[in-house]
């Protein structure tokens, strides 16, 4: 596919469909229906939507009837499935290196984020921002951090590290081993998807390392960034921004702009081009937020509002009834399975969020966005 909008390495598919070879999945099927190009599966270098990314992790989970699946799929394969970003954790010199260079090079994977690595006096974290307004992101997610724990425990050689995990949606109705694994130490409904280590675990060298060949993967690192790094979606920078300025009351097209470096006009020149606005977008990414929050986590109303950058709750309380038609407590309390099948409903998914055309997770709604405009 052509590299523009917001995209994702296609070796992730390639690894579900080897390691999930027995299962009844029909790959050209869902090609067709998540639109992504199926012989990328095969080109090292090939790339898929974000969307697609998103949903046919989903659809994977509900076909073989787990939701807990990902954790144990990606805990359990191979280092080197991700070539050199693999590599990069395993053979770094320590713990902080290794986390760095995930931060450095997380454009060669996606242009949809970054991830983000950050320490103080007491330990440090890796986190992965989370995507509003691109569809169900749940299964994937449980799948990264699967393979993330995996490339600890591999490069620390230690069956369970003293890691925290957060993760920002609810539990899954089914129990992984990863999850017995890690009981104890995996925080779900948390405001954020983030694994979190002690201090003296980020000066631990690895066991792997050589400089010599740390040096040679570094070298090849740069060359897929200096690839892939250029295809930067601006529009994935505003989205993240305004989701990352919900809670702090700094989401306004000035603020927002200042961050970017980029000014205003630029910035609403950019989304008009993608057929949104600035405030569409915020709607948007406020409005899928609230339905995570509400769906996926316990945190009480008032939090809630915080978080999304109301300061009453009243006003809160009107903007879901405006969203959902109904009240923040109905929301909540309305019957849902947490089943991937209920996760991947197309139908109940475009009856709570009508999308704009560049953040809708389903084929059928991004046709029918395309053609409205």
């Amino acid at each position: 596919m052509p590299l523009d909008g917001e995209w994702a390495r296609s070796d992730v598919f390639r690894v579900l469909r080897d390691i999930c070879s027995n299962a009844n999945l029909d790959w050209p099927q869902m090609a067709r229906d998540y639109e992504f190009d199926l012989a990328s599966l095969d080109d090292p270098q090939g790339t898929v939507p974000i969307a697609a990314w998103h949903a046919v992790f989903e659809h994977i989970a509900n076909v073989l009837g787990d939701d807990a699946v990902m954790f144990d799929l990606f805990n359990t394969i191979d280092i080197g499935c991700f070539s050199i970003f693999d590599y990069l954790f395993a053979c770094a010199p320590s713990l902080r290196e290794a986390c760095q260079a995930w931060a450095k090079f997380s454009p060669i994977r996606t242009n949809a984020y970054r991830v983000i690595f950050e320490e103080d006096e007491t330990g440090g974290f890796v986190e992965w921002p989370i995507l509003e307004g691109r569809g169900e992101w749940r299964q994937n997610v449980f799948g990264r951090i699967g393979w993330a724990t995996q490339q600890i425990e591999h490069a620390l050689d230690m069956k369970a590290p003293p890691i925290l995990i957060e993760l920002a949606t609810s539990q899954p109705n089914c129990t992984s081993n990863f999850q017995k694994k890690y009981q104890g130490r995996i925080k779900f409904g948390a405001t954020r998807n983030r694994i979190s280590f002690p201090k003296t675990l980020l000066s631990r060298p690895l066991r792997r390392h050589d400089a010599h060949l740390y040096e040679i993967i570094l070298t090849s690192a740069n060359s897929e960034l200096e690839r892939f790094g250029q295809f930067e979606s601006p529009l994935s920078r505003i989205a993240n921004e305004v989701s990352a300025s919900l809670s702090t009351g700094t989401c306004t097209l000035p603020l927002i702009s200042a961050k970017l470096g980029m000014s205003q006009r630029a910035v609403q020149r950019l989304l008009e081009k993608e057929g949104t606005s600035f405030r569409q977008l915020s709607e948007e990414v406020r409005r899928s937020a609230a339905e995570r929050y509400l769906l996926g986590t316990d945190l009480p109303m008032k939090e809630i509002a915080y978080l999304l950058g109301f300061s009453e709750l009243s006003t809160f309380s009107r903007a879901v009834k405006t969203w959902f038609g109904v009240s923040p407590k109905k929301v909540r309390d309305a019957p849902r399975s947490r089943s991937p099948a209920a996760a991947n409903s197309t139908t109940g998914r475009k009856q709570s969020l009508q999308r704009p055309r560049v953040t809708v997770a389903t084929p059928s709604a991004v046709r029918q966005s395309a053609a409205t405009k």
